[in-house]
């Protein structure tokens, strides 16, 4: 189905429009904005894959103060709330003056996945209406065809109108027929990770893909990140970059990377399935990570820049202010030695891949930016305790006592279920770091932030926190006290 937004004022147009859309597919959904003010509004609620726009328009519904300037506020709105959706501008001569500046914005980009480029913003004058069915039949059959593509999901798999759009512009563009769609993660910025399985006519398979969908802001970052940071690992530590969509798909765009046969397990699975096999995966990740650090050597650094790695000064002051962390605001403003490098900075159990032979891979590079060396192998660590999904979310280990023992890694893994990975995750993070100020506060300052989520658990999170104040107190000496949870 294609979903086109008409933006005009004149019923008798409007009417003509319609009659001239729906003949050319009856795949196709027309809605109507008659005002600057309604056409907003259905952007910022709805889904199109085209918007129609005349510029001369009221500012609402029946207001007699129809002007050009109210459809350039629509273009220009369009731009901030569906940045990838194509704009056809078709207007009276009177608002050529405006064109100009409208096509400025416009690329040649092949939208819909079809190996055709199109303008994404283009303009037709009224008195040209003729042409407007021979310009739009190719554009809006590449748009309906897309239903086509065959999807398979999981059951409890739901998309958007807008990732269903990018997946099947991809799987398109791919030689694809078929789809197989999993959920790998669903990230705290509202991005999704998923896993593609696509296959052609024939059922052949085309390709095994990772699929990263977020706002525009969030994909340009991701893919900045991998040329400037993941491009300097080993082939085998990431997946390769396949392709990068902007268009198609209102305010999401989505990059997309390949992924070798056999990676469908994350290191979660791994540590739920084989505690004893996570030893050398641990030991494996830190090795496809190795080039970030070479030749890193020391820095001298507050541990408030740790804490502005992880936390913003807004957010950490309400969290010490919410839980009674006095002590957290004075060891900010101690300095430390620490080894401060290229980290991937959100390294947790969902974000490793792992093949039958526990190789592994690395996805989703958001969060890669400079930083503690200790900060991928102490999110690891923390990860299975922490994260939403993780394999001990719901275990009695750790005990307040025990918690407390962070620091003395043979008490602490007493009764843990999985004390070869912790074990090994902590062996990796000292032989990262400079030393235990540099693991101590990397530690503080990421248990602190996994405060600032809905969904952790603030009682278990406040006990870690009291075991790595011990570490804390050691190297610096004593801290003021905070307050344990009963």
């Amino acid at each position: 189905m294609a979903f086109i937004l008409i933006v005009e004022d004149d019923q008798t147009f409007i009417n003509a429009l319609t009659l001239k859309l729906t003949g050319l597919s009856n795949r196709i959904q027309v809605s109507v904005a008659r005002s600057r003010d309604s056409a907003i509004a259905q952007l910022a609620g709805g889904y199109f894959d085209l918007i129609v726009l005349d510029l001369k328009i009221p500012t609402v519904d029946d207001r007699p103060d129809a002007d050009v300037t109210h459809g350039h506020a629509v273009f220009a709105k369009s731009q901030e709330l569906a940045p990838g959706t194509a704009i056809f501008v078709l207007t009276g001569s009177p608002a050529e003056d405006f064109i100009p500046a409208l096509l400025q914005r416009a690329q040649q980009v092949d939208v819909w996945g079809e190996g055709r480029r199109i303008k994404t913003v283009d303009f037709l004058p009224k008195h040209r209406f003729d042409k407007f069915s021979e310009m739009l039949a190719p554009i809006v059959e590449a748009i309906s065809s897309l239903s086509d593509i065959e999807f398979k999901g999981e059951a409890d798999l739901s998309l958007s109108q807008a990732q269903d759009r990018l997946i099947r512009i991809f799987t398109r563009r791919r030689g694809g027929a078929r789809c197989a769609i999993s959920r790998v993660s669903s990230g705290l910025s509202g991005a999704e990770v998923l896993r593609l399985r696509i296959t052609d006519e024939a059922g052949a398979p085309r390709d095994l893909a990772i699929a990263k969908i977020g706002t525009h802001d969030q994909i340009r970052e991701e893919t900045e990140h991998f040329d400037r940071h993941v491009s300097r690992l080993e082939p085998e530590a990431t997946p390769r970059k396949l392709d990068v969509l902007e268009y198609g798909a209102k305010n999401l765009a989505g990059v997309f990377y390949s992924l070798a046969a056999g990676f469908d397990r994350s290191f979660f699975d791994l540590v739920k399935e084989n505690d004893v096999g996570t030893s050398d995966a641990v030991k494996k990740v830190e090795m496809l990570t190795k080039k970030w650090r070479d030749g890193v050597g020391e820095s001298r650094v507050s541990a408030r820049d740790v804490r502005r790695r992880l936390l913003d000064d807004i957010t950490f002051h309400q969290l010490i202010v919410a839980h009674g962390l006095d002590w957290a605001r004075d060891l900010e403003n101690r300095q430390m030695q620490v080894r401060w490098c290229c980290v991937h900075g959100d390294l947790h159990g969902l974000n490793v891949l792992v093949d039958a032979d526990n190789k592994c891979v690395l996805i989703d590079y958001g969060d890669i930016a400079d930083g503690p060396a200790s900060l991928d192998p102490i999110t690891l660590e923390f990860s299975v305790l922490c994260h939403s999904v993780g394999p001990l979310v719901a275990s009695p280990w750790p005990q307040a006592d025990r918690a407390l023992q962070w620091g003395d890694l043979g008490n602490y893994l007493q009764d843990c279920p999985c004390p070869n990975f912790v074990r090994e995750c902590r062996a990796w993070a000292k032989r990262v770091a400079v030393g235990d100020r540099e693991l101590a506060v990397t530690a503080c300052f990421y248990l602190i932030r996994q405060l600032k989520y809905g969904d952790t658990n603030k009682k278990r999170i406040l006990n870690l926190l009291a075991g790595v104040k011990v570490l804390v107190d050691q190297t610096y000496g004593q801290l003021p006290a905070s307050k344990i949870p009963s």
